[in-house]
């Protein structure tokens, strides 16, 4: 008997006891499509945190001031932010980070908004991936003639226009009694570095989907921020990007070690730096084996389910003694009995792992679907699922096989 026929004769014995079966695959089922859920999502969930992270400038680092503690000496200058950039070995760039807030009005829909301002310079653009999705970043030139220009957030945009394309639309943002009508030069993925620079609650705002508040998130001239609010332009943050090939902690020590020489405070905690790589790393190993553990502890009903299987194999041996004597009694040799069973095992969890891969697809898609995240499942993901499932046949087929093999003709054409 060949491997083909061996086929023929598994999936007949599963189309005659087909529901019998179909109880059978359960457990393979619900392991596997636990597992392709499980993972898929989580690794989904993961890229996406992982996205908004490097969306804060995963090749830079923020210098910020213990606003707890600090005076008006302590503060960040915009000639600090010169002076790191041209003096302390191994930064390229660096960018004020000066924070204010106030309403916006969308000049063309008159929609009302929250406005988050955060008063950066040029240098800001290269610490995210993307630069501009449309348009572009204001120059220096702007900067330095307190241009009344921004860059807006692609989610931002969402929210206040309905699109994102909106360069060369005007928004007129007011606080502290001022006014000031803003022309959109340039539309990039800043409303995860805004959040973080702005405080931790802004982040479920910028991102939430079901509020009637309006939040703007926009990149402007510091000095064009300062007109608006009317404050001083005392920081409290800075981006530092540091050189290529550098080591971004390394930078990020050097930027507070000058800020604590220049202005002669050298408490340990009022200067800190937070390196966006870093975070990145950490969500990924925590992520990681979050999703590893959690898939190991739903592949423990595949176990079960390969019990099943052995269980149903041994009553099928039980079932078919006669069939077995008959063959044997033909000339069948003992490895052809033993593969028949075991190629009865494996096309049963097979087509168990078929249908957990499909439900488990499904439901990935389905989960993620909810919270607006695309679900990573790969082909080597599924092709590890179906080998899984083969071999979770082939273990719990070997016994029930062998014992198959191992009857005696005379014996087997005995029983009734």
């Amino acid at each position: 008997m060949n491997i083909s026929e061996s086929l023929k004769i598994a999936v007949k014995c599963i189309k005659a006891n087909w529901m019998r079966s179909l109880l059978t695959m359960l457990g393979i089922i619900i392991g596997i499509s636990s597992v392709i859920m499980i993972i898929g999502a989580g690794t989904g969930v993961r890229d996406y945190i992982v996205g908004l992270i490097e969306d804060m400038g995963s090749n830079a680092v923020l210098v910020s001031v213990d606003a707890t503690s600090a005076t008006d000496n302590d503060y960040i200058t915009l000639d600090d932010v010169q002076n790191i950039k041209d003096k302390v070995n191994g930064v390229e760039r660096c960018s004020p980070m000066l924070v204010g807030f106030g309403r916006a009005t969308i000049d063309k829909t008159a929609t009302e908004a929250t406005a988050m301002l955060i008063g950066v310079n040029s240098d800001v653009q290269f610490a995210l991936p993307n630069n501009c999705v449309y348009g572009r970043f204001f120059t220096d030139e702007e900067y330095d003639a307190n241009a009344p220009i921004a860059v807006i957030g692609t989610n931002s945009a969402d929210m206040a226009f309905g699109y994102q394309d909106v360069t060369n639309e005007y928004i007129t943002v007011s606080s502290s009694g001022k006014s000031m009508k803003i022309k959109i030069c340039g539309v990039a993925n800043i409303d995860a570095l805004a959040s973080s620079v702005g405080g931790g609650n802004m982040m479920s705002n910028m991102f939430s989907t079901g509020t009637d508040n309006v939040i703007v998130a926009l990149f402007m001239p510091c000095t064009t921020l300062t007109q608006i609010t009317g404050a001083n332009s005392n920081l409290g943050s800075v981006f530092v990007i540091a050189e290529e090939g550098k080591n971004y902690d390394a930078v990020g020590n050097a930027a507070v070690n000058y800020l604590k020489s220049a202005h002669g405070n050298y408490s340990n905690n009022m200067y800190t730096a937070q390196n966006m790589a870093t975070y990145v790393e950490i969500v990924d190993i925590i992520m990681s084996v979050l999703t590893a553990f959690i898939a190991c502890v739903g592949a423990i009903s595949l176990i079960v389910g390969g019990i099943g299987v052995m269980n149903i194999m041994l009553v099928s041996v039980t079932e078919r003694t006669r069939e077995i004597g008959i063959r044997k009694s033909l000339g069948a040799k003992t490895k052809i009995i033993t593969l028949q069973f075991l190629t009865e095992s494996i096309i049963l969890c097979l087509i168990g792992g078929i249908i957990g891969v499909t439900i488990g697809i499904a439901g990935a898609f389905v989960a993620c679907s909810i919270i607006d995240i695309t679900p990573n499942i790969t082909w080597w993901l599924i092709l590890i699922a179906l080998l899984f499932s083969c071999g979770v046949g082939l273990f719990f087929g070997i016994y029930p096989a062998r014992k198959a093999a191992k009857m005696s003709p005379i014996d087997a054409l005995r029983s009734e």
